[in-house]
Protein backbone atom coordinates (compact mmCIF):
# COMPACT_ATOMS: atom_id res chain seq x y z
CA UNK A 1 0.00 0.00 0.00
CA UNK A 2 1.38 3.37 -1.05
CA UNK A 3 0.28 6.74 0.28
CA UNK A 4 1.78 9.89 -1.23
CA UNK A 5 1.59 13.13 0.73
CA UNK A 6 2.03 15.85 -1.87
CA UNK A 7 0.88 19.16 -3.28
CA UNK A 8 -0.42 19.47 -6.85
CA UNK A 9 1.66 22.57 -7.63
CA UNK A 10 4.90 21.19 -6.19
CA UNK A 11 7.37 20.18 -8.91
CA UNK A 12 8.91 17.66 -6.51
CA UNK A 13 5.47 16.12 -5.94
CA UNK A 14 4.85 16.07 -9.69
CA UNK A 15 8.09 14.15 -10.19
CA UNK A 16 6.97 11.39 -7.80
CA UNK A 17 3.42 11.23 -9.18
CA UNK A 18 4.93 10.80 -12.66
CA UNK A 19 7.01 7.81 -11.49
CA UNK A 20 4.10 6.20 -9.62
CA UNK A 21 1.80 6.57 -12.64
CA UNK A 22 4.42 5.45 -15.19
CA UNK A 23 5.02 2.33 -13.11
CA UNK A 24 1.26 1.84 -12.72
CA UNK A 25 1.61 1.71 -8.93
CA UNK A 26 -1.73 2.41 -7.27
CA UNK A 27 -1.44 4.93 -4.45
CA UNK A 28 -3.57 6.97 -2.12
CA UNK A 29 -3.16 10.61 -3.03
CA UNK A 30 -3.07 12.81 0.08
CA UNK A 31 -3.08 16.41 -1.11
CA UNK A 32 -1.62 19.02 1.20
CA UNK A 33 -2.55 22.68 0.95
CA UNK A 34 0.80 24.46 1.16
CA UNK A 35 -0.79 27.89 1.38
CA UNK A 36 -2.80 26.74 4.40
CA UNK A 37 0.37 25.36 6.00
CA UNK A 38 -0.65 21.67 5.96
CA UNK A 39 3.04 20.70 5.60
CA UNK A 40 3.80 22.51 8.87
CA UNK A 41 1.15 20.79 10.98
CA UNK A 42 2.36 18.41 13.71
CA UNK A 43 0.88 15.26 12.14
CA UNK A 44 2.74 15.88 8.87
CA UNK A 45 5.93 16.99 10.61
CA UNK A 46 5.88 13.63 12.41
CA UNK A 47 6.23 12.00 8.96
CA UNK A 48 8.57 14.55 7.40
CA UNK A 49 10.29 16.78 9.96
CA UNK A 50 11.60 18.99 7.15
CA UNK A 51 8.06 20.23 6.50
CA UNK A 52 8.30 19.83 2.73
CA UNK A 53 6.54 17.66 0.15
CA UNK A 54 6.46 14.95 -1.02
CA UNK A 55 6.51 12.12 1.50
CA UNK A 56 5.86 8.50 0.56
CA UNK A 57 4.39 6.05 3.06
CA UNK A 58 4.94 2.48 1.83
CA UNK A 59 3.26 0.10 4.26
CA UNK A 60 4.27 2.30 7.18
CA UNK A 61 7.82 2.87 5.95
CA UNK A 62 8.46 6.55 5.28
CA UNK A 63 10.61 7.78 2.38
CA UNK A 64 11.23 11.51 1.87
CA UNK A 65 12.83 13.61 -0.88
CA UNK A 66 11.49 13.31 -4.42
CA UNK A 67 14.75 12.09 -5.99
CA UNK A 68 15.17 9.46 -3.28
CA UNK A 69 11.53 8.38 -3.63
CA UNK A 70 11.98 8.01 -7.39
CA UNK A 71 15.06 5.82 -6.97
CA UNK A 72 13.31 3.80 -4.25
CA UNK A 73 10.31 3.14 -6.50
CA UNK A 74 12.58 2.16 -9.38
CA UNK A 75 14.37 -0.35 -7.14
CA UNK A 76 11.28 -1.97 -5.63
CA UNK A 77 9.22 -1.93 -8.85
CA UNK A 78 11.55 -2.12 -11.86
CA UNK A 79 8.66 -3.15 -14.14
CA UNK A 80 6.82 -2.10 -16.27
CA UNK A 81 9.13 0.92 -16.60
CA UNK A 82 12.68 1.08 -15.31
CA UNK A 83 14.16 4.57 -15.24
CA UNK A 84 17.61 3.56 -14.00
CA UNK A 85 20.04 2.68 -16.79
CA UNK A 86 21.93 -0.61 -16.50
CA UNK A 87 25.31 0.72 -17.67
CA UNK A 88 27.34 2.44 -14.93
CA UNK A 89 28.26 5.46 -17.10
CA UNK A 90 24.63 5.97 -18.12
CA UNK A 91 23.59 5.71 -14.45
CA UNK A 92 26.20 8.35 -13.61
CA UNK A 93 24.74 10.64 -16.30
CA UNK A 94 21.23 10.05 -14.90
CA UNK A 95 22.40 10.91 -11.38
CA UNK A 96 24.20 14.02 -12.66
CA UNK A 97 20.98 15.14 -14.34
CA UNK A 98 18.97 14.47 -11.17
CA UNK A 99 21.53 16.43 -9.15
CA UNK A 100 21.32 19.29 -11.66
CA UNK A 101 17.52 19.34 -11.37
CA UNK A 102 17.77 19.59 -7.60
CA UNK A 103 20.49 22.25 -7.71
CA UNK A 104 19.25 24.52 -10.52
CA UNK A 105 15.57 24.45 -11.55
CA UNK A 106 14.31 23.33 -8.14
CA UNK A 107 16.52 25.86 -6.37
CA UNK A 108 15.43 28.62 -8.78
CA UNK A 109 11.77 28.21 -7.89
CA UNK A 110 12.37 27.62 -4.18
CA UNK A 111 12.67 31.31 -3.25
CA UNK A 112 9.46 32.56 -4.93
CA UNK A 113 7.62 29.41 -3.85
CA UNK A 114 8.59 29.89 -0.21
CA UNK A 115 7.53 33.54 -0.39
CA UNK A 116 4.15 32.48 -1.73
CA UNK A 117 3.58 29.42 0.46
CA UNK A 118 5.11 30.38 3.80
CA UNK A 119 5.10 34.16 4.08
CA UNK A 120 1.51 34.55 5.36
CA UNK A 121 2.16 32.02 8.13
CA UNK A 122 5.56 33.44 9.05
CA UNK A 123 4.32 37.04 9.04
CA UNK A 124 1.67 36.08 11.60
CA UNK A 125 4.30 34.63 13.97
CA UNK A 126 6.20 36.59 16.57
CA UNK A 127 9.94 36.85 15.93
CA UNK A 128 10.60 34.35 18.73
CA UNK A 129 8.06 31.86 17.30
CA UNK A 130 9.56 32.22 13.83
CA UNK A 131 13.15 31.69 15.04
CA UNK A 132 12.08 28.65 17.10
CA UNK A 133 10.29 27.22 14.07
CA UNK A 134 13.29 27.82 11.78
CA UNK A 135 15.65 26.29 14.36
CA UNK A 136 13.52 23.13 14.37
CA UNK A 137 14.08 22.53 10.63
CA UNK A 138 17.69 21.45 10.10
CA UNK A 139 17.29 21.06 6.33
CA UNK A 140 15.85 24.54 5.77
CA UNK A 141 17.00 26.44 8.89
CA UNK A 142 19.47 28.82 7.20
CA UNK A 143 17.14 29.28 4.24
CA UNK A 144 14.20 30.17 6.49
CA UNK A 145 16.28 32.52 8.62
CA UNK A 146 17.47 34.28 5.43
CA UNK A 147 13.85 34.55 4.29
CA UNK A 148 12.73 35.97 7.61
CA UNK A 149 9.17 36.92 8.42
CA UNK A 150 9.05 39.48 5.57
CA UNK A 151 10.19 37.21 2.75
CA UNK A 152 12.94 37.34 0.18
CA UNK A 153 13.51 40.54 -1.78
CA UNK A 154 12.34 40.70 -5.40
CA UNK A 155 15.93 40.45 -6.68
CA UNK A 156 16.32 37.04 -5.02
CA UNK A 157 13.28 35.73 -6.91
CA UNK A 158 15.01 35.92 -10.30
CA UNK A 159 16.35 32.62 -11.67
CA UNK A 160 20.11 32.21 -12.05
CA UNK A 161 21.62 31.64 -15.48
CA UNK A 162 23.64 28.51 -16.13
CA UNK A 163 25.57 26.86 -18.89
CA UNK A 164 25.52 23.45 -17.21
CA UNK A 165 25.10 20.36 -19.38
CA UNK A 166 24.48 16.76 -18.33
CA UNK A 167 27.10 15.40 -20.74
Amino acid sequence: MFKLYNAPQSTCSQRVRFVLNAKRIPFTDVKLDLLAGDQLKPDYLALNPNGVVPTLDHDGQIVIDSAVIGEYLDEIAPQPECFTPQAPLERAHMRALMHFMDEMPAAAIRVPTFNLAFLPRFAAMSEAEFVAFAESKPLRKEFMLAMGRKGFPEADCRPPSTGWRAR
